[in-house]
Order: C-alpha cells, then structure tokens, then sequence
C-alpha cells in the first residue's frame, strides 16, 4: 500500500509541477501545449534510444513565438518540423511526467526545447513534442561531419555542453544519462543536452537500478551504483574524447563483464590523434578515478572560457598547441563505424550483470556480479561434524583438510585447493586470485567451453546432492569469533618437526608413580 501512495504521490507532484509552470508562464518560451495528433503530419522514424523512439514530424499549427497585445493571443510560426518521443513505457506516468517536468526546468538553457505533448491514438501511447535538432544527434554530427569540425567549432561543441550540464547541476540535479546520443545539434557547433528521464536529484540513487552505456560511466557507478554530478563530470570526459578525436570510447573492445571490471580498476580509452595540450588537461581530469578529485560544471565552463580569452600570451599559447596537433595529425583516418566491435553498444540499458554493493575502497579491488546459481560450491562450512577444540587445532597444524561433499566444477576446485596450500608461499595472492577468476569470466570461446562442460559434470554429479542441514552440525562446532586460549602462539621452525605448544588443562595431565619419573 504505501508503495502505491508513492506512487500516486509522485505523480501528483509531477502534475503539479507542471501545472504550475503553466499557470505561472510569461514567455512563450514556458508554455507547454496539447497538440491534437491529427495536427502532426509526416511522422517518420528517426532512431531508438535506450528508453524511448524518435520521430521527425511536420506540426501544421507550429509553435508560438510571441504575443499579440492587440488581439489579445499568442502568435505561432506556422508550420514547423518536431521530433516527437515516446517512451518505450509511456504507461509508466511517472517518469514520463518525470522527463517533461525536467524538459521544462532548463527551458532556453542550453537544452531541446519541449512545446508539448500529445498522443497516437492508434498505439494508445503519449509523445512529448520538442524541438527538432537539423544535425540530430552528436554523435550521427561526428560521424557524417566530423572532418568539417575545426578545432574551434568542437571547442564551441563543448562549451556549449558544459552551459547546459553547469544548469542542470546548479539545480542540484544530476543527468546520469550522459553521452553523445543524449546531446543534439541545432547547427554544426550549437549544442543542446535532451533525455531527460533519468535525470534526477543528488539525493535520488538507486544502486540496484544501474543504467547507461558502460564506457561513459564512471567507476563508482560501475562499483558501488552511486551516481552524482562528478559521474557526469566523467561522462562528459568521454564526450570530450568523441568530439576531439571522433572515435567513441572503447569502440573495439565488446561492452561486457570484462569492461566493467577494467574500468573499476582504473582503465582509460586510447586517445586516436594529438589534441591541443590545454584541452587534453581539461579532458583527463574529467577522467579521474576519484570523484572528488574531478572538476565541478562549473570549473570546466570556467576553464574552457579562460582559452577564449583575449590575453596575447594565452591565445599565441593555444595557437601554439593547435598547430602541434595539426602538424602530428596530418595522416590521421578519423572513426569508421564500420569497425566498431560486434558487442560495442552505444545505446543507454540496463545493466542486469552488475550487482551494485558498497565496496570499502578500490585498493581491495572488490567487485560482485550475479554469478549463476549453479557456481554457488557445497554449502557445508568446514569442518561442521567434528568438535572446533585443541584436537582440531593439532590436525589443522599437520595438514587436515575439509571434506568436499559435493563435486565442484574443476577450474574452482583448482583455486580454492591452492588457497589451502599448508605453505604460505604456495598460496594465491589475492592479485592472482582476482586474475584467476577473471579468467573465467572471458569471452574465449574455448574457456567458456571448458567450463561449460565443468558445470555439466558438477551438475550431472550432483543430482541427488542433499545441501547442508544446520540440525546436523556438531554441538561443539562454533562458527563464531572467539578467543582461544588454548592455543599459545610461538614460532615454530619447519612443518616437518610437527612442533605446537599448547596450555593443556590440568586434568588431563595423567598421574605417574615416582619410581617411573625416576627410571624416565
């Protein structure tokens, strides 16, 4: 029940909002309209994002434009090309209300414009009506335009994206969507920022929700499901990267498991051409591991204005490094999409196969992924029918080993046999561990076949596998942490000479005849 109040709720507080704008609209900028469908003509396809299907349209009526003091109305442009958008579940009222909420917020700053909405009776769903970009997306601009792009016009590119993305953040929003699918172009170098429906506040996380395209998002989203602004401060570092050297991040490697993994530890993409040193600084700052050690919105307008600043020595400066950079990429082949790796996908998704939990910090390297149930090894604790006291103690020193009660698929059993190495210097590092594992994740079509077929066998073996029953436990078996004073720690020299030293309980001590002490 009360996750239908909230429902409700939010819907309400959607509806409110945008009722509000209206009531409160002074430029024709703010007013949003219904648009009867039947004044939309030739609707055609235009691309499908992660969330939702666009259109390219002729609106009969066009948008207003300004107001008639005379007559006393708005006065419209007439006909005009839109692109309309639905959602892929514009049943979901939420967070369709959501994204038009957010479209009117940043109306006129440095984002597609939203006239309206309307709806297509013959799909029963409803379509946000906005502005129609001529270049249309950034990254079709990069790919069929690119080699008109100087490196003033891409400079313009991005501080006109760094405009909007400063006026989302000022709002204390955050986009977490950020790439160049969700970024149009109204000319070559006029930017706006659109999609907004996973715009939301700081405040607003949900790790088990991960969303996005993975080499635009950052390591701590990939790690821990934590979006913030600094997520998209990393996000717009990638951008950087497609708008200076066309090649998008990652494009010839597949998007998977593995990627996820490299980027939590720190990978960078390959930068395809020289670029402009003041620049390539700016850029890779963006990229850094630490979310706090990441510029704000804020400082990358700032910095990006200070390069257009009329100070001789700042400008011979950039000239300098443009030239540089001409000079290094005079036999520079720009990106062909046609090399794009198979399983490279540059569409926004969810991301099932990342597990989001707190890790503590990235030295430990950690990670979880929703590993099949049918890795998961014996169930049985160690060691579970046998009393934890002094004899277990002196049998774990000469070597014992649990009993495995199930059969476990070999390459795991061949780790975590070297994990029980008596030697120390013969176990795993957990580096290694880590490397060992990661192997088993790769794409390798002979590995996965290998281990594959482990799993068969393991299942096959395991048909009538009885799991770990807590009943059956030993009453003396303690599977909590405790202070065990009948172990007294010393250094003992080999393994071979089986040396311990223990605190023997008085009452075990047998009683001898003096005359055997004497004769001993």
């Amino acid at each position: 029940m009360g996750y239908v109040i909230n429902v409700i709720k939010k819907i309400l507080d959607s509806i409110g909002a945008i009722h509000h704008i209206q009531l409160n609209a002074n430029k024709h900028q703010e007013i949003i309209e219904w648009i009867p469908f039947k004044k939309l003509e030739n609707i055609t396809y235009l691309t499908k994002g992660g969330f939702g299907t666009a259109y390219k349209a002729k609106w009969l009526d066009g948008p207003i434009y300004s107001w008639n003091y005379e007559v006393k109305n708005w006065i419209r442009i007439n006909v005009e090309n839109v692109c309309l958008k639905s959602l892929d579940n514009s049943t979901n009222k939420i967070n369709f209300l959501q994204e038009i909420n957010n479209q009117l917020k940043f109306r006129g700053k440095n984002v597609i414009a939203t006239y309206g909405i309307t709806k297509n009776p013959s799909e029963n769903e409803y379509m946000m009506v906005m502005n129609y970009a001529e270049y249309g997306s950034l990254r079709n601009l990069l790919n069929n335009k690119f080699e008109k792009l100087t490196w003033k016009k891409k400079y313009n590119i991005l501080s006109e994206v760094v405009i909007g993305l400063t006026n989302i953040h000022e709002m204390g929003l955050m986009h977490k969507d950020f790439h160049p699918g969700n970024i149009v172009n109204q000319t070559i170098s006029l930017s706006c920022i659109t999609d907004f429906g996973l715009c939301k506040p700081v405040s607003e996380n949900d790790p088990e929700k991960i969303y996005g395209i993975i080499p635009y998002m950052a390591p701590e989203t990939l790690s821990r499901g934590e979006y913030t602004q600094a997520s998209d401060i990393y996000s717009f570092g990638m951008v950087m990267l497609e708008v200076l050297t066309s090649y998008p991040p990652h494009y010839n490697i597949p998007h998977d498991v593995n990627l996820v993994i490299k980027i939590r530890e720190g990978l960078k993409p390959e930068i395809k051409c020289e670029i402009p040193q003041f620049l390539k600084e700016i850029m890779e700052k963006c990229w850094n591991f630490e979310p706090l050690n990441r510029p704000t919105a804020k400082e990358l307008k700032s910095q990006l204005e200070k390069y257009l600043s009329n100070d001789n020595k700042i400008r011979k400066q950039v000239n300098k490094q443009i030239n540089v950079a001409n000079k290094s990429n005079k036999n520079f082949i720009q990106y062909d999409p046609n090399v794009k790796h198979s399983e490279a996908i540059y569409t926004s998704r969810h991301l099932p196969f990342v597990k989001s939990k707190k890790f503590e910090t990235h030295k430990t390297k950690q990670w979880d992924f929703e590993i099949p149930d049918d890795i998961i090894l014996t169930s049985y604790p160690p060691h579970y029918n046998i009393p934890h006291d002094v004899n277990l103690v002196i049998k774990i020193r000469e070597g014992l080993k649990p009993e495995i009660k199930c059969e476990i698929p070999q390459f795991l059993k061949e780790i975590m046999e070297k994990c029980w190495n008596f030697e120390p210097l013969n176990r795993p590092t957990a580096k290694e561990l880590k490397s060992q594992l990661e192997k088993y994740l790769s794409n390798d079509n002979k590995i996965r076949k290998q281990v594959n077929k482990q799993i068969n066998v393991a299942n096959k073996s395991n048909k009538n596998f009885i799991q770990y029953d807590p009943n059956v436990k030993h009453s003396e078996a303690i599977y909590t942490s405790r202070h065990l004073p009948f172990v007294k720690s010393k250094k003992f020299e080999t393994h071979k000479t089986k040396q311990w030293d223990f605190e023997i309980p008085d009452d075990i001590i047998e009683e001898v005849e003096e005359n055997e002490i004497q004769e001993n």
